[in-house]
């Protein structure tokens, strides 16, 4: 159940911490910067996607989540932020500071955690080759290794084929292909 309204549950906290902000903004005059008005208005986007029932909406959800650990936008007044900063003796001790905050972090955390086959599938997807492609591929060795072995004996057929461990799969199979074409065409004499 946590896992079907996830995305529920973390925008239900990021308005809650979004509406106490505007809030103590407003009574203590605190300053709310362009962070913060970007922040607010992607999370009534992301609102209104998910009241249309959009397919995607976790990810989308995600996607903002982590402009918010890096810092880019923000959901609450204050700037609780943890920065990490590199000196670089080699460019004289220039400093490189990375932000990450907390809040959309942790979210960012449980979205993870809570949706993590989803998001295994979405790296998957990122990262696999097309199968048509591999197919095409394999059907290029396939033939490049049938014509490489088309003069060999017999003998060195068998061999391969008897020690397939030994050898690449499609050459094994191209091996395979020739013993099986020669039985076939000697039963046919």
């Amino acid at each position: 159940m946590v896992r079907k309204y996830s995305d529920l549950i973390l925008m239900f906290i990021l308005w809650i911490v979004s509406i106490y902000s505007v809030i103590s903004a407003i009574l203590y005059s605190y300053q709310v910067g362009v962070q913060n008005y970007i922040g607010y208005s992607l999370l009534i986007v992301i609102s209104v996607l998910r009241f249309f029932k959009i397919k995607r909406i976790r990810s989308i959800l995600g996607i903002l989540l982590v402009i918010g650990s890096i810092n880019a936008i923000q959901f609450t007044h204050s700037t609780v932020t943890f920065f990490f900063s590199l000196s670089w003796p080699a460019f004289d001790n220039k400093t490189l500071s990375f932000g990450i905050q907390p809040l959309s972090s942790i979210l960012l955390i449980f979205l993870l955690i809570v949706n993590r086959s989803d998001f295994m599938n979405l790296l998957t997807d990122l990262f696999s080759e097309d199968p048509n492609l591999v197919a095409q591929r394999q059907k290029l060795v396939a033939e490049k290794h049938y014509n490489e072995l088309k003069e060999a004996k017999d003998s060195k057929l068998k061999d391969i084929v008897e020690n397939k461990s030994m050898y690449q799969v499609e050459y094994v199979k191209a091996a395979q292909k020739l013993i099986n074409e020669r039985i076939n065409k000697s039963a046919l004499k």
